[in-house]
Order: C-alpha cells, then sequence, then structure tokens
C-alpha cells in the first residue's frame, strides 16, 4: 500500500510550525481513535496519522522527507520506519495525549504495541470531569451596574443518593468483568503492532455490575439528574452578553470519581429607560430650557448614584456635552469608574403671549432688522371748538361734572348756562333780521331793474 504524504494525512502547510503540527494531530488523533470512533477505516486513518506525526514532528526526519520522500526511510537509523531505538520522535510521548483522552497511550516500538492506565491496574475515567453547564439570567441595567446576587435552576447530573454513586442496591458487590479479566483493557493486533484500547464491556472499570442488584432510582449508573438552584454573585460592571462562570456546579462525571463540571452563565442585560451605555461610561440627555442654555444655571440630573447638580455654562449649544468624571461604572475588577457624558438638549416654548413675547420681540429687533419696524407719526392736536352746539355741549358735559362733585359749584354753572342761552337767542335774532333785510334789498333791486326794461 502507497503511503500517503505526511502534510496531507494531517491537514497542515508545509512550512507549518511544530505548533500547527501537533495541534493538527491531537484533533485527528481524537476523532480517528479506535475507542470512539467505530468505522471501519478508523484504525487505518489512526494508523496513517501516527505515521505522519512521527516524521513530521522530529525536524530531521522532516528535513529528510522534504529531500527524499519517503525513501529515506530504507537507511534511516533505527531501522524500519525510521525509529530510533524505539524511542518517540521529537522528545514526545504519544501516551500522554491518549492518557488525557482515553486513558491509554503507546508502550514500546513496534513491538511494543499499546498500553494504558487501566492495563496497570487503574481506570481511565478516574479523575475525568463531569460536562459543563449553561444557563441565561436576565438583570436590569443597574443590577449589571451596581452588581447583584441572583439565584438559576438548572438540571444537573449529581450522585445517586440512595447508593451514594455506586450503582449498587445495599449489601451487593460488582463483579469482575469477564471480558478483560478485570485488567480493564482488549489488546488488538493490527499489523505490526498490538494495540491496547479500553475494554468495550465494562467501560475500563475492569468490572460489571451483575443482574438484579443495580440500584433501581438510576439504574445501576449510579447518577440522577436533579433540578438545583444555584446562587449567583454578579460582579459591578458587567455587561450584556457577559459569561460567568460558577466553578465546580456542572455535572458530575458518569464514571469515575473526578470533579464536577462548571455552570457557565450568559448574561442578558435590560436596557435603562433613563441612561444608556458605551463600555464602562454612562450616557444621558438632559433637557434645560432655552433662558438657561443663554444665561447660564444649574440643573439637577440623574447618575446611577443618585441625582446631582450640574453647571450649566452661558451660551450652551443644543447637542453640547459634559463629561463627568468618575460618574460612570465601575470597571471589572477594579475600583476605577467610567464617566458620565451628559448632553444637552435646549427646550423652545411653543408659544409666547405678553410681556415674554414683547420681550423676545424687542431682543429680536435689536439683532435682526427683519424686525424692526417704524414708529408711528405722532397725531397733531385737535382744533378747538368754534360751534355754538359745541360750546354747549362741552359746557354741558362739564356742568354735570362739576355737579356730581360740588353742589354750589353746579348751580353756578347752570346761571352761567342761563346767560349763555339768552346770548345766543340775541346772536340768533340779530342774524336773523340782517339776513331779512338783505333779501328784501334785493328784491326791491330785481323789480327795479325789470321796470327799466320794459
Amino acid at each position: 500500500m502507497s503511503k500517503k504524504d505526511p502534510y496531507d494525512v494531517l491537514g497542515v502547510q508545509k512550512s507549518a510550525s511544530q505548533g500547527d503540527i501537533k495541534k493538527a494531530y491531537y484533533a485527528l488523533a481524537k476523532k480517528y481513535h479506535p475507542d470512539t470512533n467505530k468505522e471501519k477505516d478508523s484504525r487505518e486513518k489512526f494508523v496513517q496519522i501516527q505515521e505522519a506525526y512521527e516524521i513530521l514532528s522530529d525536524e530531521q526526519k522532516r528535513q529528510q522527507y522534504d529531500q527524499f520522500g519517503h525513501g529515506f526511510e530504507g537507511g534511516g537509523p533505527g531501522g524500519p520506519g525510521g525509529f530510533h531505538g524505539g524511542g518517540y520522535p521529537g522528545g514526545f510521548d504519544p501516551n500522554d495525549i491518549f492518557s488525557q483522552f482515553f486513558g491509554g497511550g503507546f508502550r514500546g516500538g513496534a513491538g511494543g504495541g499499546f498500553g494504558g492506565a487501566a492495563g496497570a491496574g487503574g481506570d481511565p475515567y478516574r479523575n475525568a470531569p463531569g460536562d459543563d453547564l449553561q444557563t441565561p439570567l436576565t438583570l436590569s441595567f443597574m443590577e449589571a451596574v451596581k452588581g447583584a446576587t441572583k439565584v438559576v435552576q438548572v438540571n444537573r447530573v449529581t450522585n445517586c443518593t440512595t447508593c451514594q454513586g455506586s450503582g449498587l442496591k445495599s449489601g451487593k458487590q460488582k463483579s469482575t468483568c469477564g471480558v478483560c479479566q478485570g485488567s480493564g483493557v482488549q489488546t488488538i493486533a493490527m499489523g505490526g503492532f498490538h494495540m491496547q484500547t479500553t475494554c468495550q464491556s465494562c467501560g475500563g472499570a475492569g468490572s460489571s455490575i451483575p443482574s438484579g442488584s443495580a440500584c433501581s432510582p438510576c439504574s445501576g449508573v449510579g447518577k440522577v439528574r436533579e433540578r438545583k438552584t444555584v446562587q449567583v454573585h454578579v460582579p459591578p460592571g458587567v455587561d450584556h452578553n457577559s459569561r460567568m462562570r460558577v466553578s465546580g456546579e456542572g455535572d458530575a462525571p458518569l464514571k469515575g470519581q473526578g470533579p464536577n463540571g462548571d455552570l457557565f452563565v450568559s448574561l442578558n442585560v435590560l436596557p435603562s429607560k433613563v441612561f444608556r451605555r458605551k463600555d464602562y461610561d454612562i450616557l444621558l440627555d438632559a433637557k434645560i430650557p432655552f433662558h438657561k442654555a443663554l444665561l447660564g444655571g444649574k440643573i439637577r440630573i440623574p447618575t446611577v448614584d443618585g441625582d446631582v447638580e450640574l453647571r450649566v455654562p452661558a451660551g450652551s449649544q443644543p447637542g453640547d456635552n459634559i463629561a463627568m468624571r468618575g460618574r460612570g461604572i465601575q470597571r471589572l475588577r477594579s475600583t476605577l469608574h467610567g464617566d458620565q457624558i451628559v448632553t444637552f438638549k435646549v427646550e423652545l416654548p411653543r408659544n409666547l403671549r405678553g410681556e415674554a413675547r414683547d420681550i423676545i420681540e424687542k431682543y429680536a429687533s435689536l439683532v435682526d432688522e427683519d424686525y424692526r419696524t417704524d414708529e408711528p407719526p405722532t397725531p397733531p392736536p385737535s382744533p378747538q371748538p368754534s360751534s355754538n352746539d359745541d360750546i354747549k355741549h362741552d359746557n354741558t358735559s362739564l356742568n354735570d361734572t362739576t355737579d356730581k362733585n360740588n353742589k354750589d359749584t353746579s348751580d353756578t354753572s347752570d346761571k352761567n348756562q342761563s346767560a349763555d342761552t339768552k346770548d345766543q337767542q340775541k346772536q340768533s335774532g340779530f342774524f336773523k333780521n340782517a339776513f331779512g333785510k338783505l333779501k328784501d334789498k334785493i328784491r326791491h333791486e330785481e323789480d327795479d331793474k325789470k321796470t327799466n326794461d320794459q
């Protein structure tokens, strides 16, 4: 069977570093290990992955392969395959990775096969931790800013309280596995290798629960899933979509006596109706009347620590920002705080009436000629009344007013009014007589003229 390019097998470039090669090897070895992958060609792929890593992890072998290809193997030191006296290439022991992932690994060279902790009487799952859990948690804006203590409900795997995690009924014992005879491993021959893998019957435990001896509540597993209330201490300064870890509050391991997994809490922070947040700064819009924007003054505004007084500079414009140092959110794992940024929103009155409107119009006329109006001309003085009727009317009005204020004065005015009436009557008779005489004279002259004409 022709051998494949080790770079292609591991899926790395020829310029890949040792770190990249090792990372790719870890991932592929875990994926195609026969203990976890039951595909027919998984063992063959696993051997190819191991051979590729043996070449690329050793800088001398890698250099020889890059120059000669697979032909360098025949003359390499240590016999076929370029093994150095049964040691491990690159100073790396494959047993490390398999002990971590599966509890097994290589033991010796071509004839040593695979071995594991179970082969020495150990349990490959003895120290394997349990699974991690995730749960959401909703916080208000102020709880995220100031911190809070909350509780969440989780369904997690824990030891069965009936059998204390043993999986056995009271007074019962486990029997030795008949497949591995208590070793916890099985030996598999692969070409020139002998590979030892975890026993598929007992799962590497080396023992099993006899029929009828299993604990009823947990069905012999030794673990049950229960609902538990977990207390979560939220520190000040957390933000939306942050994730917190609560150590040891995850699932207990299904096998072995390893530690519990962790609980990861995803935070959902509700928005505030007053504040906005940018990193550790608080953003706030403050409404100010237009006269304070022009003249300056003070306003009270909310902060995350309560209401405070803020000075408004004279001549403030809409959209101006003022930074209040240290009034923001406390930084995580620190005593420092962000700032509060206040943005001015100038409010204008919709209606102006009375004196307020007069004042604004006066100001507008001073700064904008479009609002200036010419002063109306002064009206001429009224002429003195000349007609007798006007005199009579004025005298009568004057007499009426004087009569209300003083009775004696009213009597005197009445006498004067009578005298004025007599004078007017005399003047009227005089004019009447004069007009009559003039009329008669004109008529006589017309008659004389007619006579002469005849």
